[in-house]
Order: structure tokens, then sequence, then C-alpha cells
């Protein structure tokens, strides 16, 4: 049985500015020459009514990248990740949540979940308890219609569709939980 990290009320809230950088970052990888995932870090706090509120997302150059995959192979690296980690949240004064990673479109097709190494490797990430995966793929100048508990989003000056999902761990497993963006009056320009 799975014991969760973090005891939170859902949805979980993402700051807008966590959410361009992380679109931003996806794009970043689907833009790069033969597209690759991206990989990084994500910081927030758990408010007193147990609202987790993810406020920064932070690249993290390490690990090998591929188009499917992110991977870090031996101990020393996935030690370097830890302390990274630590350094990141004592610096930004916030909690260390978890990671995130992209999936970009290959061929016109998009993985849509877990794979069943993102799971593996989630369920063996003793500090993670979040797993939020950011979805790019190009499309039509159009608002892409959210499922229940996805970030959507599209972004007419690239023509790019983005979809965030958030996985967590329960005591039931590792869930999709649902997110959803605090709104503000700041006008998001990509």
């Amino acid at each position: 049985m799975l014991q969760p990290i973090l005891n939170f009320r859902t949805p979980l809230l993402f700051e807008e500015a966590a959410v361009r950088e992380l679109c931003c970052l996806a794009r970043r990888g689907y833009r790069t020459r033969f597209k690759r995932e991206t990989f990084g870090f994500l910081f927030g706090h758990l408010t007193q009514d147990r609202r987790l509120i993810i406020g920064r997302a932070c690249y993290y150059r390490g690990g090998k990248k591929t188009r499917t995959g992110v991977v870090f192979k031996d101990w020393p690296t996935i030690m370097r990740v830890a302390r990274r980690r630590r350094e990141l949240a004592r610096h930004f004064r916030l909690r260390f949540l978890g990671n995130f990673h992209s999936h970009v479109e290959i061929a016109g097709w998009v993985f849509k979940g877990l794979s069943p190494e993102d799971r593996a490797s989630f369920r063996e990430d003793t500090m993670a308890a979040l797993e939020v995966i950011v979805f790019v793929w190009p499309g039509r100048s159009r608002t892409v219609r959210s499922s229940t508990g996805t970030i959507v989003g599209h972004e007419p000056r690239t023509g790019l569709n983005y979809r965030i999902r958030v996985y967590a761990k329960r005591r039931n497993g590792i869930r999709q939980v649902r997110a959803r963006v605090i709104a503000s009056e700041v006008v998001i320009v990509f």
C-alpha cells in the first residue's frame, strides 16, 4: 500500500506564473531538434485549510533527456537531484512538492497519461508527492476543451495546445487529482 506524503484537499491550485513556466518549458522541449521531454521540480506550500498551492516550476538540466523520457541511471546522479531539490526549496522558501515532465507530440501522437516507466519512477521517488505532466501538441487556433481536473490552453502565436495533468500519491495508489489555476487580474501573454 502506498503512503501519501502530503494530506491535501483537491483541487490542487496552480499560480499563473507556474502554469506559464510549465508551458514555456514544454514548448522549449517541443521545439528542440528531434523534440525531447523537459523535466523539473515543483515548489509551493500547504495552506492551513490543506489546499496545496504550486507557486514555482523550475527546470532541471540533469538526467538524460530523450523524445520519450528523462532517465537518472546511477546513485550519484540521483543524489545530485535530491541535493538540488533541497537547495532550491531553501532558496525559494517553499516546499518541494514533486516533479514535472512533458509529453511532446511525435508523428501526430501524444501519449495521454503516465507511462509504466513514469509510474515506477514516481512510486520510487520518496520525496515527491506529485507528478505533473504537460502535454504539448500543435493544433488549430481554438481553445481546447478541458476534461475534468485538467488545466488546458492554446497559444495562438505558436499554434500549440497544452494540457496539464496532476498525479498524486494517495492511500489507494497513484491517482490523477483535479487541478485549477488561481485566477488573477493579470493578462497572460506567451
